[in-house]
Formats: C-alpha cells, sequence, structure tokens
C-alpha cells in the first residue's frame, strides 16, 4: 500500500463516503513521478479509494474490472481535495470521485469479478 494521505474529516452515509483528505508532500510516489513538476500517480488515487472503502464498507480489498475511470487534473503534494465514494453492494461496484471547489481531478468504478 502506497503511503495513505492525511483524513481531516470524514462524513459517512449508509453506501457514500466523504473524506476531506491532504496530500503529503513526502510520499514516496512523488519522487521522481516527474522531478520538475510531481503528480500523484493514478493508481495511487485507485488504491486510496480501494482502501477507504475496504476500510468503511463490506466490500472486497480488491477489484477486477474499472470503468469510466478518467483523470481530469492533477493532484499535487500538499494539496487538500475530497474523495468521494458510493458502494452498491448488490453491483459489487465501488464509484469514486475526488474533487474540490474547482471541480472534480478523476472519477471512475471499480467492479468485482462477477459482474
Amino acid at each position: 500500500m502506497p503511503g495513505l494521505p492525511r483524513v481531516l474529516s470524514q462524513q459517512r452515509q449508509a453506501t457514500k463516503l466523504r473524506l476531506e483528505l491532504l496530500v503529503p508532500a513526502d510520499l514516496a510516489c512523488f519522487s521522481g513521478h516527474f522531478p520538475q513538476h510531481p503528480i500523484l500517480p493514478g493508481v495511487v488515487q485507485l488504491a486510496w479509494a480501494v482502501h477507504f472503502a475496504a476500510a468503511n464498507f463490506d466490500c472486497a480489498p480488491a477489484y477486477q474490472q474499472m470503468a469510466g475511470i478518467k483523470f481530469q487534473r492533477i493532484i499535487g503534494p500538499g494539496q487538500q481535495l475530497a474523495l468521494e465514494l458510493d458502494f452498491d453492494e448488490g453491483k459489487d461496484e465501488l464509484a469514486f470521485r475526488y474533487l474540490d471547489t474547482e471541480g472534480v481531478y478523476s472519477s471512475g468504478r471499480l467492479r468485482g469479478a462477477d459482474v
């Protein structure tokens, strides 16, 4: 598991979770990705979504399929943003969105093997 963001707050309602996060500037994934303009890799964003979903919902700690994955804006070191998760147990599907007041950074759906 890559280093985790700092959770500033969280709100949960049944199958929905919203986390306010601070992205640490000293994450190992920033080293060399990219030296002049570090960005949070998409694979780390996916890993964080799965980590927080598994910790808060009755869902698998891994998924077999991805759908509608979009990386629209760069997430950098020291940034504060929200992660919204919506777990549909019947479909074994996890929808995620990283966003702030300016808009969405990334979004998509992760599905279990039986979909």
